[in-house]
């Protein structure tokens, strides 16, 4: 598949999308996501211990660095939670995706090749996933809005992550531009 040739292409505004969306995850990491706290807020201070992922906490400052299977729900049953680490990381990666798809357009610094797309597609998914499960896992698993409530910097994080989705996919799929 032949590069297209401007950013007003299919891969230039997909590109620019998973930019932007990328951009808003990155962001959303410090903005509150429950009352006051943030998502950075819920990653454990000691960044080299990833242990306590998948434990059962008493506090948001419990939480694993990546993600809490029990965030939500204490009765056990499957509830992730990603924290602010692994938001930022997810961003940090659909950014670089979004740079990727713009490098590559007609003129740019390379040529995306199909196994290439395919594998930024794949990764598109799994950040699209990463981003939009703690909205989800709140509203299926929480304890309800009286006690935990999502703020606007959740939110943030699933436009974002949903930008970012739709502009991987509209600049990899096959098509008429």
């Amino acid at each position: 598949m032949a590069a297209t040739t401007s950013l007003s292409s299919r891969r230039g505004l997909g590109g620019f999308a998973a930019l932007v969306g990328g951009a808003l995850m990155v962001v959303s990491v410090f903005l509150p996501w429950f009352g006051g706290i943030t998502g950075w807020d819920s990653v454990n201070p000691s960044l080299g211990d990833i242990s306590t992922a998948g434990e059962a906490v008493e506090t948001i400052a419990d939480a694993g660095n990546f993600y809490d299977n029990s965030y939500f729900d204490p009765a056990g049953s499957f509830s992730p939670f990603f924290t602010g680490l692994s938001i930022l990381i997810a961003g940090g990666l659909l950014v670089l995706i979004g740079l990727a798809m713009l490098a590559s357009l007609r003129g740019g610094a390379f040529r995306l090749p199909a196994a290439g797309q395919l594998i930024l597609a794949v990764l598109g998914i799994v950040i699209a996933i990463v981003g939009v499960t703690n909205l989800a896992s709140l509203y299926a698993t929480g304890p309800g809005a009286e006690f935990l409530s999502p703020e606007y910097g959740l939110f943030l994080l699933t436009a974002g992550a949903l930008l970012g989705f739709l502009g991987v996919v509209a600049a990899v799929v096959k098509g008429r531009s």
